[in-house]
């Protein structure tokens, strides 16, 4: 979808511009070489920019929970706890070879 005829920008070209880092429409226009000219697009843009920033606080904040969650330590000193059945298993080496 055009956001902006003036400059042929669509919304992957805004939402590029505001990955990498543009915060307003201003940036946007600037990250694209361009100034505003009618204007009819600067409050399609305004939203497009506070949705980008919301997405963003909600995924720093989800890493962030992700990165504060303890890690729970294996309880015989081991990481792989050995299995129930470990004598049960037959040996399958010999007829591989």
């Amino acid at each position: 979808m055009y956001v902006c005829i003036c400059h042929a920008l669509n919304d992957k070209k805004v939402k590029a511009a505001l990955d990498q880092g543009a915060t307003t429409p201003a940036s946007v226009f600037r990250h694209h070489k361009c100034q505003v000219q009618c204007g009819k697009c600067v409050p399609t843009m305004r939203s497009m920019a506070s949705e980008h920033r919301a997405t963003v606080a909600q995924q720093t904040a989800a890493a962030a929970a992700v990165a504060a969650t303890p890690v729970a330590a294996p309880c015989c000193g081991s990481a792989f706890p050995e299995p129930a059945n470990a004598e049960a298993v037959p040996a399958y080496a010999i007829a591989a070879e």
